[in-house]
């Protein structure tokens, strides 16, 4: 008998080698490199498309509304990074740091949805009765949340097959391993094979599942993209530099917008929404030098943000610049432009920006905001209160437009900006009926000195 041959596998790409290396020569990770057995040697049986079953094709306006049922999570935060509630059959996946509270935030969903569903909470990290520690700290008591410490995928499934709850929660993916495939559980053949199991069960049996899933150093889900390309939704909950809130950013969902974020504080009886944002990302209504409003887009909703600059003379022989919540590179480019277009003499200072309340945005139409911040706190005038910056600033020094201008206008005069300042561009897309605040068109950098 032919002993089966065995292939080796990067546990970081998913890259695929003959024989083992201490580096991965597709991603340059060393030691991820784990020998694996082809389970396909191992696959004797009948392949189902040699009998000519198949799935019946049916006309797009066959398909019944009712497939796509969306059901909401009862935290309305939740429902909006979800694309509107939990879609039926869908396959969600959260990922996030060891201790961030994931297991905390799918009990939390349990406790909503058992008011009037019926769930599976499946972990395989902890048992039940520690599970029960924890929803009781959590004062969780339902009988509509049902418990299991199953590992095995097809168990797992057969038991979702006969159950049919409203929902499922596995903890974790990378515990749960498929008894035809050889090798331990949270290996590249083993978390790509469950999790198709799992995605085939919610598409055949119309229950959602959610996933949890562990990330790795560098901050992305374990088992690469694999895990990511084969669900609907996924779903990354992190915490803020301070570890009082908690953050769930939506960056895939077939569903809805992605880039949406609901922002939660963990307490002792598990996780509030916290649904006034503006606290949070804003401080005090006041006039203060180097510090500027804007309105980013998070997803499907516009965010209020307060963009920070401080300049100093600098000590050293070569100038400072580091950000904070903001792109450093993106800073060094926008003093350079201060520099070339206005005057401004950044070379012999150290430039310090930072975005309030923990917040990381990367987005050009930010530019315009930290180039006044940074104005402000080189001339030491701050800007009039009550006035937002929103706009985008390129080599040239030109303020270039931006997207979704109306929805980003309706977040500032929701906080009671009463001054705007955009590009010059943008002023025809403005229904002078609809906003009552004072809008100003900027086209030049030089320009900026006027406003102050």
């Amino acid at each position: 008998m032919k002993k089966p041959s065995k292939v080796f596998i990067c546990q970081s790409c998913g890259e695929v080698f003959p024989r083992w290396a201490g580096k991965c020569e597709s991603c340059g990770k060393w030691n991820t490199i784990e020998e694996e057995v082809p389970y396909s040697k191992f696959d004797k049986s009948k392949s189902s498309a040699q009998d000519g079953r198949y799935a019946k094709p049916i006309s797009l306006s066959e398909v019944s509304e009712s497939k796509t049922h969306r059901t909401p999570t009862g935290m309305n935060e939740l429902d909006i990074v979800l694309g509107g509630g939990i879609v039926s059959g869908s396959l969600v996946l959260i990922g996030g740091e060891p201790g961030v509270g994931k297991s905390t935030l799918i009990l939390e969903i349990c406790r909503k949805l058992s008011q009037y569903k019926t769930v599976i909470y499946v972990s395989g990290e902890e048992s039940s009765s520690q599970i029960f520690i924890r929803a009781k700290r959590m004062k969780i008591e339902s009988k509509s949340i049902l418990l299991s410490s199953e590992c095995i995928a097809e168990r797992i499934v057969a038991m979702i097959e006969k159950e049919l709850p409203d929902a499922v929660f596995i903890d974790s993916i990378q515990t749960v391993s498929k008894e035809s495939i050889p090798g331990q559980p949270g290996t590249i053949s083993q978390l790509r094979e469950c999790t198709q199991l799992m995605l085939e069960t919610a598409k055949r049996t119309g229950v959602p599942i959610f996933l949890i899933g562990h990330i790795t150093k560098d901050g992305n889900i374990a088992g690469p993209k694999i895990l990511e390309h084969l669900v609907d939704t996924v779903l990354y909950f992190e915490a803020d530099k301070l570890n009082y809130y908690r953050m769930l950013r939506g960056i895939k969902n077939r569903f809805g917008a992605v880039g949406d974020i609901a922002v939660f504080e963990m307490v002792t009886d598990g996780l509030i929404e916290v649904k006034e944002k503006r606290d949070l990302f804003l401080s005090a209504d006041e006039e203060r030098i180097g510090s500027v409003v804007s309105a980013v887009m998070e997803g499907s909703r516009a965010l209020s943000v307060e963009v920070q600059a401080l300049v100093s003379r600098s000590t050293f022989s070569q100038a400072r610049r580091m950000a904070e919540g903001l792109d450093n590179r993106r800073l060094v480019l926008i003093a350079a432009v201060l520099e070339k277009f206005m005057g401004v003499k950044t070379n012999e200072c150290d430039i310090f920006a930072n975005l309030a309340g923990g917040l990381t945005i990367d987005e050009p139409a930010l530019d315009l905001a930290l180039s006044i911040a940074i104005v402000s706190s080189y001339l030491e005038k701050p800007l009039p209160r009550k006035t937002g910056v929103i706009g985008e600033v390129g080599l040239s020094g030109e303020v270039r437009s931006v997207g979704q201008l109306n929805l980003r206008l309706k977040e500032l005069a929701g906080i009671g900006m009463e001054r705007v300042i955009l590009p010059e561009r943008n002023l025809k897309e403005i229904s002078e009926k609809e906003f009552s605040m004072n809008i100003q068109g900027i086209s030049r950098i030089q320009e900026i000195e006027k406003f102050f």
